[in-house]
């Protein structure tokens, strides 16, 4: 099966999309640094929420929360809660440690939009574990509050799965302050943290470089799968769900392509009407 391979043009555009002018010159920098900006902003899904005793006790006095409770809910729009850092900060991957290392991110919780896509600034915070399929809202906090480690002790007690796939339960933790953490978080460094005598590594960890460690290991499973399609598909190993659909149009070539949504990459045959030939998970 003859196989072109437009999947690096395909990313291309996508990044182009949102960053504009590429910052680096290299494809595989600037792709990284788009997936990273891409799960900052919250993928529109329908998600689980689970909300702790501290947030709960924090409803009346910030009705924002609510707000934001039915837009992770329903698969709504977060993004006008979220910092501006986001949006101001498109293509730095480090634009947000706690999220990358942590899987944490914050939320404004004024009810006053200063434009039709963000509200005004407000000092305190709602902080959330974010996954792919779950919310867990954890605590109103200041600014600042980057490597509180009382956010993992709420996340285990409020929503102890949503930590407990984190646990190394081999491993004997050090029991660092949050200063010491936050030291360790910008030089790129990794720790297990000590909650309850048990070890945790939440959201996957850091590289050197201040990537989340998750997000690049999505990046890596991706140009994996582009590669193994394509060699698959040039010796006609073709999964058999698909060879119906391959073979109804035999003689044209495969054309690889990249389609990027809420729901994750996916890598399609465009010759096919899109045919997905590998679906990614949702980024997180």
């Amino acid at each position: 099966m003859l196989v072109v391979d437009e999947t690096e043009s395909d990313l291309k555009r996508l990044i182009a999309a949102d960053f504009g002018t590429s910052s680096t010159g290299d494809f595989h920098a600037d792709f990284v640094n788009w997936i990273h900006f891409r799960a900052r902003r919250v993928p529109q899904l329908p998600r689980k929420i689970f909300t702790s005793q501290e947030v709960t006790s924090h409803r009346n006095q910030y009705p924002a929360i609510d707000q934001i409770r039915l837009a992770l809910g329903s698969g709504g729009d977060v993004r006008p809660w979220l910092s501006q850092t986001i949006a101001k900060n498109k293509n730095n991957h480090k634009a947000d440690m706690m999220f990358n290392d942590w899987q944490i991110l914050h939320f404004h919780l004024s009810r006053i939009f200063q434009t039709p896509n963000s509200i005004r600034r407000t000092g305190p915070l709602l902080y959330a574990h974010i996954t792919a399929d779950e919310a867990t809202f954890l605590d109103v906090q200041p600014h600042g509050r980057w490597t509180m480690t009382n956010l993992l002790e709420i996340l285990l007690r409020t929503n102890a799965p949503g930590l407990e796939r984190y646990e190394a339960r081999s491993a004997t933790p050090m029991r660092l302050t949050d200063d010491e953490y936050r030291n360790l978080r910008r030089k790129g460094g990794n720790s297990m943290i000590e909650i309850g005598g048990r070890a945790f590594f939440p959201g996957g960890g850091l590289l050197a470089s201040g990537h989340a460690g998750r997000i690049y290991r999505y990046r890596d499973w991706l140009f994996g799968m582009i590669d193994k399609i394509r060699q698959d598909m040039a010796k006609d190993l073709i999964e058999p769900h698909l060879k119906t659909a391959i073979y109804s149009l035999i003689g044209v070539p495969v054309r690889l392509g990249v389609y990027y949504d809420d729901s994750g990459m996916a890598i399609i045959d465009k010759n096919r009407r899109g045919l997905v030939l590998h679906q990614m998970k949702p980024l997180e």
